[in-house]
């Protein structure tokens, strides 16, 4: 890699890359059902609700973040919640009084909900029903199948409620070389092999692995490679733990 093909790949990287999910940026696999779905969920405009459930890396969690910015590049609001945001982040009840048509809530995570956030939910549910507010959440299992309360359940499977399947390897692939496109490189075939076959193969960590790769390839100018792969992961290995 020549130094001005480096520099040109730090510039574009500066400028343009986003690693926000989008709807566009959806591998669909087995998933086709439930992304028609949403898509006309979101483009109603007329409130409903939605409910995804499937086992981690079956892309709940990139549709609820993608949804609420495809959303929100419309002009309209919306708002992303899990089991993990602070009370601070979650709305009142009477919120969705100042919200116009074609707002959306989606909450992931829901099968960990705590008590008050049980509540919560359940009322915010109710509310977005009354000011006809899109309402989207995911979690682990079908809502039957959740320890949560029995409203809650309830609520949750009132709309559609549809299971999500992880990708498979072709498909995990695919999103690793639109990645590394968008990132200005290519994601030869042999690597992206070697990727899936010796790694965590959940999609979180591959994008992760794909995405420190890059940057070790741009820090010491050369291309993506499996050796490269491999130097990384033993300098990551030698480095001398932090001292306390």
């Amino acid at each position: 890699m020549g130094l001005e093909h480096h520099t040109s790949r730090q510039l574009l990287l500066a400028l343009h890359w986003d690693d926000a999910p989008t709807l566009e940026g959806f591998e669909l696999g087995e998933n086709g059902l439930a992304f028609e779905a949403l898509s006309k969920l979101l483009a109603t405009r007329e409130g409903g609700a939605m409910y995804l459930w499937g086992p981690p890396a079956s892309g709940k969690s990139h549709l609820l973040r993608a949804a609420c910015r495809s959303v929100q590049q419309e002009g309209r609001w919306a708002l992303h919640l899990t089991a993990q945001s602070p009370p601070s982040h979650w709305p009142a009840l009477d919120a969705f009084t100042r919200f116009g048509s074609g707002a959306l809530l989606a909450v992931d995570d829901v099968q960990d909900c705590t008590a008050w956030q049980q509540d919560l939910l359940f009322g915010l549910f109710n509310a977005a029903r009354q000011f006809n507010v899109a309402f989207l959440a995911a979690g682990n299992a079908p809502p039957a199948q959740l320890q949560l309360r029995a409203d809650v359940r309830t609520r949750l499977a009132w709309g559609l409620a549809l299971g999500l399947a992880p990708l498979d390897d072709a498909g995990k692939q695919r999103v690793l070389q639109r990645l590394a496109a968008a990132r200005g490189f290519e994601l030869r075939e042999d690597l992206s092999r070697y990727i899936l076959s010796h790694h965590a193969r959940d999609m979180a960590s591959l994008v992760e692995l794909v995405t420190r790769l890059d940057a070790y390839a741009l820090q010491h100018a050369r291309p993506t490679s499996i050796p490269l792969l491999k130097s990384m992961l033993n300098r990551a290995e030698c480095s001398p733990l932090p001292k306390t």
